[in-house]
């Protein structure tokens, strides 16, 4: 087996999970969305910049961007490589934004301070398996104090939320004194619609050259087709959507691909399950689609479906932990201490999965079955969903239940 393939061995066979065709086709699948389908943008000032280009076209029956290969080909030229990113291959992070902190002595949640955000901080910065802090927890209107606060704190790469001027302003700062700074901005909300409210932020961190990454996170079942290779190809013609935006406005600048494809489960009331393996696999299978094209890329992994931390929350990690020691990434985020769907944060989950994570070897990763990798239906179920969120209702969600994500 070539050592660019990634494979997990169940019984005597070996089930692909990525190789070079697997990904080849999820990638020109995406190209092919930008083309055919598009994404819907209502900004004039966005489809400007798109149309100047002569390689793009705004449908007014639709309000959709078409987007012709060709451009997006250019905006990957332009694209700093990965090598030119300070996180390193394999890091483990915290990253994520959750609205509560799960304390431990009363067993219940509480409103994060910025006491708890000192502690995360610190934490991260003392755990040498852990490469890069995000905020952790969310406490609102405070961009500057919260920066302020996680630099002070930690000396590791940090990403942060910048939407307002005085946050964009504390960013560029940063960038240009500390340095190894990127901000996170979620620009699509699944599938294909652009939030109007992150254009503006957006390009304004984008002109003054601060670093960033392009979020989005389609949920298969709910906004994102019900197969692997499906939910894949919608979440990477996102991502490619915004890191060709990115160039067209600042050609150069650095744009980390922050694809994270996850999971609504048909049997929890569609809520995001973070705790299959299957989301685990989702989310190798689109770094090695960024790999191929080498460029940076974080997404997440190692998390839970728990809303506490116990047991099982343990076992969720031990296999994300180890399916990424044995297969190799970039950069996971959500890693340590967040519960289920993201809402809360434990500490004493982020310090004792920290260990879990150093004791985790790649000889413990789970055996994964997956019988179709690619679905040759794929791109025509994100063509007739379009920019709408149906996919709860399609037929090919509902004859792939039971089908895909099991595990």
């Amino acid at each position: 087996m070539k050592e660019s393939e990634l494979a997990i061995k169940h019984n005597e066979s070996e089930i692909p999970l990525e190789d070079a065709e697997l990904v080849r086709k999820i990638h020109e699948d995406s190209l092919r969305v930008l083309e055919e389908v598009g994404v819907k943008c209502d900004s004039k000032e966005v489809r400007q910049i798109f149309e100047e280009t002569g390689l793009a076209a705004f449908d007014d029956s639709t309000g959709h961007i078409h987007v012709l290969t060709p451009l997006v080909e250019q905006a990957l030229d332009t694209t700093p490589k990965r090598d030119r990113y300070w996180i390193p291959e394999n890091s483990f992070g915290v990253g994520g934004t959750a609205p509560f902190v799960y304390d431990e002595q009363i067993g219940d949640l509480v409103e994060p301070t910025f006491d708890h955000l000192a502690r995360i901080a610190s934490i991260v910065n003392e755990a040498d398996v852990i490469n890069f802090m995000a905020r952790g927890v969310l406490i609102k209107n405070q961009e500057v104090k919260v920066m302020d606060t996680i630099i002070e704190n930690c000396h590791k790469p940090i990403y942060v939320a910048a939407v307002t001027e005085a946050g964009i302003n504390r960013a560029h700062e940063i960038h240009e004194t500390r340095g190894e700074i990127t901000v996170q901005f979620s620009l699509i909300n699944s599938p294909l619609n652009i939030i109007e409210s992150m254009i503006d932020p957006f390009l304004s961190c984008v002109r003054k050259g601060i670093p960033i990454y392009v979020s989005t996170m389609p949920m298969a079942g709910l906004s994102g087709p019900y197969s692997m290779s499906g939910l894949l190809t919608l979440t990477h013609a996102e991502g490619l959507f915004g890191i060709t935006l990115a160039q067209l406005v600042n050609p150069g600048i650095m744009v980390v691909h922050a694809g994270l494809p996850s999971i609504a489960n048909i049997q929890k009331n569609y809520a995001v399950d973070l705790g299959l393996v299957s989301h685990n696999i989702a989310n190798l299978i689109q770094e090695k689609i960024n790999k191929m094209l080498n460029i940076p890329s974080i997404q997440t992994a190692c998390t839970t479906s728990q809303d506490m931390p116990n047991k099982k929350a343990e076992e969720d990690a031990v296999n994300g932990y180890a399916m990424m020691k044995k297969h190799g990434f970039h950069q996971m985020r959500h890693s340590f201490g967040f519960l289920k769907e993201l809402i809360s944060f434990s500490i004493a989950k982020l310090e004792r999965h920290i260990q879990i994570c150093v004791e985790t070897s790649a000889e413990q990763a789970p055996s994964y079955d997956i019988d179709e990798p690619y679905d040759t239906e794929g791109f025509e179920v994100i063509m007739r969903n379009g920019s709408k969120p149906n996919y709860m209702q399609d037929d090919h969600t509902l004859k792939n239940t039971g089908k895909y994500f099991l595990y």
